[in-house]
């Protein structure tokens, strides 16, 4: 199940590396396609290490929070793209511990806006991000689709990042920030 897992993430990831024919998928997929690309193909290099996870005490019972792994460390790899407005465009591959100890892993695009540098190069950003993911206990591991936020506080180029998991019903399930730390290379 392992080699499976692992050849279907890279069969995710693959094509950003390469230079791929986006036409023929519609307008639309086109464009999107071409765009996740070309920051692969033209950004620079980030690498990622995760760490804490916090499960919101008011959807967990304190049985299931002791459970729970709240050190989701791993670390990843991306590229990013700035435009002219400080604002960024990201492609990322992660890898960390999941709440119950195994491994998920994540591959996605980000659009973030961030705001002017202050204090010497501070700014803070917001955005958004969509990709695959793979956890043992939610479809057996087969890769799933998301869409989550994203926030940062930026400086110069260091980041720390968060995205908020929301709880999809019930005790003992969502309602998750997790946190990293993303290092930009120029």
């Amino acid at each position: 199940m392992k080699k499976i897992l692992a050849a279907l993430i890279l069969s995710l990831a693959a094509p950003l590396a390469l230079a791929i024919d986006c036409t023929g998928m519609g307008s639309w997929l086109d464009q999107a396609c071409t765009h996740v690309s070309d920051v692969y193909q033209n950004g620079k290099s980030d690498i990622y290490v995760s760490g804490y996870t916090w499960h919101d005490p008011h959807q967990y019972t304190e049985e299931k929070l002791n459970e729970l792994n709240k050190w989701g460390w791993g670390g990843g790899y991306g590229r990013h793209v700035i435009d002219d407005k400080g604002n960024e465009d990201i492609v990322l591959g992660l890898m960390f511990s999941d709440s119950h100890k195994n491994p998920e892993f994540m591959v996605g695009y980000a659009g973030l806006w961030f705001t002017d540098p202050i204090l010497g190069g501070l700014s803070f950003g917001g955005g958004y991000s969509v990709g695959m993911t793979s956890r043992r206990d939610i479809f057996g591991g087969i890769p799933f689709p998301i869409a989550l936020p994203v926030a940062s506080i930026r400086y110069r180029q260091l980041y720390i990042m968060g995205t908020w998991i929301p709880s999809l019903g019930g005790v003992n399930n969502g309602d998750v920030a997790f946190f990293f730390s993303r290092y930009a290379f120029e």
